[in-house]
Order: C-alpha cells, then structure tokens, then sequence
C-alpha cells in the first residue's frame, strides 16, 4: 500500500499515550514530470485520512478513540521540493481544523 491506493489506510498504530496514527507511505519521487501528479496523489491521499477521522471510521478500528488529535504521518523515500513544501504548509492547515495533526518524515533506508 502506498500514496497511490488513495482509499487505502496505509497503516495505523497507537502512540504511547493512545495517540493513533495514520502512516501515509510515499515512495514517489518530486522531480518533473511526475511531481504534478505526485501532489495530486497526496492531495487526494491526505483527503481520504481526513474522511477517516471524521466519518467515524477511526472509531470502528479503535473504538476508546473519542475524537481527540489524530497524527497523519507521511513517510517518505525523497526530499521534498518547493512545490511540496508549499502543499505541506497549506495541508497542515487545512487538516489541523480537523484536529489532525500532519507530519513528514524522510525515511532514510
């Protein structure tokens, strides 16, 4: 599972704490062409972690959740670039009105 199966939780585990989170994994790189697309991908991606949280369905996996904060956490094989970072800015925005709180994180293998 990865980025490109928008509909698909990637994985999901419980923070000490109970914090869930949802882990977003990106394999894709961020140079031209394929970054138009890539930022598509996570637009819609991030979009379906949002309907997640907040059609219930977080609730259905584990059910103590009481609608607290809930990380989305990108794990990722490339740099961003500007064009990312941007997004990222205005994602982490948008999701932290739906007390999601989105992370990116370089993975480094």
């Amino acid at each position: 599972m990865s980025i490109r199966d928008v509909d698909v939780i990637d994985y999901v585990y419980l923070e000490e704490g109970g914090t869930p989170v949802l882990v977003v994994s990106d394999p894709l790189t961020w140079k031209p062409p394929e970054d138009e697309d890539h930022l598509e991908l996570l637009r819609e991606k991030l979009n379906s972690q949002i309907a997640f949280v907040e059609n219930g369905q977080l609730c259905s996996i584990y059910p103590p959740y009481s609608g607290g904060i809930v990380r989305v956490e990108v794990v990722a094989r490339h740099a961003l670039n500007e064009a990312a970072k941007e997004f990222y800015v205005i994602a982490e925005k948008v999701m932290r009105k739906s007390k999601i709180d989105l992370q990116f994180r370089l993975c480094d293998a």
